[in-house]
């Protein structure tokens, strides 16, 4: 098969990429300027303040219009576009509200029509935040839960579920909640501890309540799901993917403090238990625990990467990563720290 991966250069698209690879697949990458992507036209650089050449940059959902894209899936022979390009985390669309809702709205909407009129099916990269969770903190949420998304993030991913799921193009919505990583892991408290440690950070806020349980899954294995989706055209499918091994969220704390101290001592000053400063009125999820009971029945799936292996390939990377100028999981919270911006206003 050949897939497009909208969202390449990003924390899940590189995994994506290199999954679909393993797989055995193509990927039509659309930073290769050896590629044919026609007219397409770019997104601007990130503001790491990295410099980055034209064809290093992502092509934009939502510049471009359905037409274009379309032409560029026909031309190329692609056979399954995956959806992944979007601001994602409450605090960052909170900070990005006209650029977030043209990226997550428009933009599905411009890959949704260009899969329709090019024929080919798209997986829609979604998330368990559009849940109505205060109604399920004592038990699991499935694909059946009630739909009622409390944030910003929450509402703009949920309308991109209405575009897909009333579209005319064969598709799926794969939904994990944190699938975390090493190095491009923006958001999952994992990398921020690994990244502060290895940096020198004494201070982290953390928009969590540290005694509800969370469901994280490595971004390995959320990928090997994505892509066994689409070999399996599990096509007009709503699927949840999650490692179901739930934990409290202080004892994932410890257990990644228990990694830095055993692997890393020397090579750190705090861990995540000094670092982080905890606001657990902001925790609008609480316990989130979740069931892949039906995805796992279509496809035999199951997660290869237990958290504590994770934490370790995590730590791995960031500690690799640490010395670069491009990557920093801070940059949002230092955004909006040196704006003046209150963020638990937005949770």
């Amino acid at each position: 098969m050949k897939f497009l991966i909208t969202g390449e250069k990003g924390f899940i698209g590189r995994n994506l990429v290199l999954t679909a690879k393993k797989h055995g697949h193509k990927v039509l990458e659309l930073c290769d300027q050896s590629n044919k992507i026609g007219d397409l036209e770019c997104r601007v650089p990130s503001k790491t303040g990295h410099t980055v050449s034209m064809w290093e940059r992502e092509p934009c959902v939502h510049r471009n219009p359905h037409e274009v894209w379309a032409k560029v899936i026909q031309e190329n022979n692609v056979d399954v576009v995956i959806h992944n390009a979007a601001v994602v985390g409450t605090d960052v669309v909170a900070l990005n509200p006209g650029e977030a809702t043209l990226t997550n709205v428009a933009g599905t909407y411009n890959i949704v029509k260009a899969c329709e009129l090019a024929g080919v099916p798209i997986s829609y990269m979604g998330t368990t935040v559009v849940y109505d969770t205060p109604q399920y903190q004592e038990t699991y949420i499935n694909e059946q839960s009630v739909v009622k998304p409390t944030t910003f993030y929450g509402q703009l991913k949920h309308t991109g579920d209405l575009i897909v799921n009333e579209s005319k193009a064969r598709s799926n919505i794969i939904r994990p909640l944190f699938a975390y990583g090493g190095e491009g892991d923006m958001n999952s408290l994992i990398a921020k501890i690994c990244f502060g440690a290895f940096t020198g950070r004494d201070d982290l806020d953390m928009f969590l309540d540290p005694k509800k349980y969370k469901d994280y899954l490595h971004v390995n294995d959320f990928c090997d799901a994505v892509i066994m989706a689409s070999e399996l055209g599990l096509w007009g499918e709503d699927f949840i993917v999650a490692a179901e091994d739930p934990r409290v969220t202080g004892e994932i704390v410890e257990a990644v403090d228990k990694v830095l101290h055993e692997d890393y001592n020397d090579s750190h000053q705090n861990n995540g238990t000094q670092m982080i400063e905890w606001y657990p009125e902001t925790d609008y999820l609480g316990n989130h625990r979740l069931s892949s009971k039906s995805f796992r029945a279509a496809t035999g799936w199951a997660p290869s990467i237990s958290l504590e292996e994770g934490i370790k390939m995590v730590a791995k990377s960031i500690k690799e990563a640490s010395r670069s100028l491009e990557y920093n999981p801070f940059i949002h919270l230092d955004d909006a720290k040196q704006r003046g911006i209150d963020l638990t206003k937005f949770y």
